[in-house]
């Protein structure tokens, strides 16, 4: 159904380029406006834990839609009809088995070697690094240490610090942060519990999915395409082989025949 929706919409876009060709050019700059306006609009997400609630929220172009948690029904708002079910068609049955008809599903039969395996995933890691780096609009760490054990709760404070300390370099080489940065850590003896809050904010652009998509797609097809052409050799290799044994075989047989033969000559003779 898809293939014959997009051969009607070609065969339609070459009758308007040959008999309204002003129309086409003005329809083919508008899909390609669209295209660059959805692969470089920015979109990203917005994710916090504060005070133990957890917010979850998707955003585009500065526009936000809350996802966790939903936001309650507007009482004034009449609820919404329930459409009846459709009934679902029953699948025809044979005759003879009464047994349902399915399409059997044609499998894609790959044999990995470990060498096809390491550049598969070679190439998946270099094309993920095409992917370029994600826009940190905000991010927020509160982090206060407790227990009930103060050596503990001072070790693990150090140890957080530490981690921060070192993970601070590696995400400026990885993130683009254009927002503000608010890390505080602290420490509480009275509490019993440690305290954390967060917040970040991310954004990224289709464009950068879609390049990325792409790397990983043309290399792992590169590994694909030798991975069959090895298997179709080893078949023929191994076909070839089959009928050269078959063909032996016979000729041995043969030879058996005529010994025999030979042999029964000679006991008459």
């Amino acid at each position: 159904m898809i293939a014959w929706i997009a051969l009607g919409a070609l065969a339609a876009l070459v009758l308007l380029f040959i008999f309204l060709p002003v129309v086409a050019w003005i329809l083919v700059g508008l899909v390609l406006l669209i295209l660059a306006v959805v692969l470089f609009v920015p979109i990203g997400a917005d994710v916090a834990y504060i005070g133990g609630e957890f917010r979850l929220a998707a955003r585009m172009d500065g526009f936000a839609l809350q996802l966790i948690p939903k936001k309650p029904p507007d009482p004034n708002k009449p609820p919404k009809e329930k459409k009846p079910k459709k009934e679902k068609k029953k699948k025809e049955k044979t005759a003879e088995t009464g047994a349902e008809e399915k399409p059997k599903k044609k499998k894609l039969n790959l044999s990995f070697t470990k060498e096809e395996i390491f550049e598969l995933v070679k190439k998946a890691l270099h094309g993920l690094g095409k992917f370029g780096k994600l826009t940190v609009r905000r991010f927020m760490l509160h982090y206060v240490a407790a227990g009930e054990d103060p050596y503990n709760t001072v070790v693990l404070f150090n140890y957080v610090n530490a981690a921060l300390s070192t993970l601070a370099p590696v995400c400026a080489r990885k993130f683009r942060i254009t927002g503000s940065v608010d890390v505080r850590t602290d420490v509480d003896f009275a509490a019993d519990k440690m305290h954390v809050d967060a917040e970040v904010s991310v954004t990224l652009r289709l464009a950068q999915v879609v390049h990325a998509a792409l790397a990983v797609a043309f290399g792992a097809l590169g590994v694909l395409i030798k991975n069959r052409l090895r298997l179709w050799k080893e078949a023929r290799l191994a076909k070839k082989s089959g009928a050269a044994a078959q063909e032996n075989e016979i000729q041995s047989d043969s030879i058996d025949i005529e010994i025999q033969a030979e042999e029964r000559k000679d006991s008459h003779g």
